[in-house]
């Protein structure tokens, strides 16, 4: 496995993780019924998925001289609160089960029989079905948190600002296509007021945006038949910072104040083929065709605090990052001033 690859899979892991959740076999489920299971179980791995990305672009207020570059590695991994970790089902119409809740996808690996019910319509009589609902996969995740690894370049550029990318170029590999590109800037505030600019002190705004797409083959472990059965998900997030640290010979300390937030989305396309029981005995076959469509939303005022160790070129830091998902970011970079 190369190291792009790992990157990519250690970032969707909670993706792949849930093709051995059951997750799909909720698309028996009445329409409203389904919906409600599908935004309720992956609401953290969305809304992680935004803080995690949104994390560790900085590990100072300093601004590199220009043309001076930052290359890092960064991973990022955003705590679910405990309240996340399930959700409620007493408001499902028409599905029965003994359990008081469910798990989300970062909740237990813990699987509750459902029994699903379809009224008649005038076209088909009631129709009946038995699943399991979908796993949580907690113990999969590192500590049990939403993972974002990041690889990213920082350049120092005119009037005392730095320029920050993060990319990957597109990648389509094991049923895997992704996109990942995004942009900060940081610009140097205290140049603006004279001799004050030549303590260790460093104040800097921030301001970023990334974006992120896969789309992932989920055909090859569906438990449903049916043809071009895909996962699409999507990110959109977006940093406004206030930076300031101070920059000491072998240690930065750093924190930052400010509004972050970010959306996702997630669609499952294809042709899903369902079977249910009826009163009659006679199996009845129904299709579905893109059945799923949701959107997340994640914003809120952040405050970080880190440090920086440097040594010679190299340097190595870790913040943590209080928000709803409270995150924690760790890495190691490569220097030239």
């Amino acid at each position: 496995m190369n190291f792009k690859y790992s990157i990519i899979l250690s970032f969707f892991l909670p993706l792949f993780c849930w093709s051995q959740s059951g997750f799909e076999s909720i698309l028996l489920a009445v329409e409203s019924d389904s919906k409600k299971i599908f935004e309720r179980y992956l609401d953290p791995m969305m809304k992680g998925a935004i803080y995690s990305s949104n994390a560790g672009w900085y590990s100072t207020a300093k601004v590199h001289k220009k043309l001076g570059i930052d290359l890092s590695l960064r991973l990022n991994t955003s705590f679910v609160p405990s309240a996340d970790r399930f959700f409620r089902i007493s408001d499902l119409e028409y599905i029965s089960t003994d359990a008081e809740n469910l798990p989300t996808i970062a909740g237990e690996s813990r699987q509750e029989n459902l029994f699903i019910t379809i009224p008649a319509d005038g076209i088909y009589p009631e129709i009946t079905s038995n699943i399991k609902s979908p796993k949580g996969i907690k113990s999969k995740l590192p500590l049990g948190a939403i993972p974002a690894p990041v690889l990213q370049l920082g350049v120092g550029v005119p009037f005392d600002t730095e320029l920050i990318v993060r990319y990957s170029p597109e990648y389509h590999r094991n049923g895997v296509d992704m996109s990942l590109k995004g942009l900060g800037l940081k610009h140097n505030l205290l140049q603006y007021f004279g001799p004050i600019d030549k303590v260790p002190l460093n104040v800097s705004a921030f301001a970023s945006y990334s974006n992120m797409d896969i789309d992932y083959d989920v055909q090859s472990f569906s438990s449903l038949n049916g043809s071009g059965q895909v996962a699409q998900f999507s990110l959109n997030n977006y940093n406004f910072l206030l930076l300031a640290s101070v920059d000491l010979l072998v240690v930065d300390f750093y924190t930052s104040f400010g509004y972050s937030g970010g959306s996702s989305s997630f669609k499952l396309l294809g042709n899903y083929d369902l079977e249910y029981n009826s009163n009659s005995g006679i199996p009845i076959n129904k299709s579905l065709i893109d059945p799923i469509d949701m959107n997340f939303n994640a914003s809120g005022y952040r405050t970080t605090i880190g440090a920086r160790f440097k040594f010679l070129v190299f340097s190595a830091f870790a913040d943590f990052t209080f928000q709803k998902y409270n995150t924690l970011s760790a890495g190691i970079s490569v220097n030239f001033r």
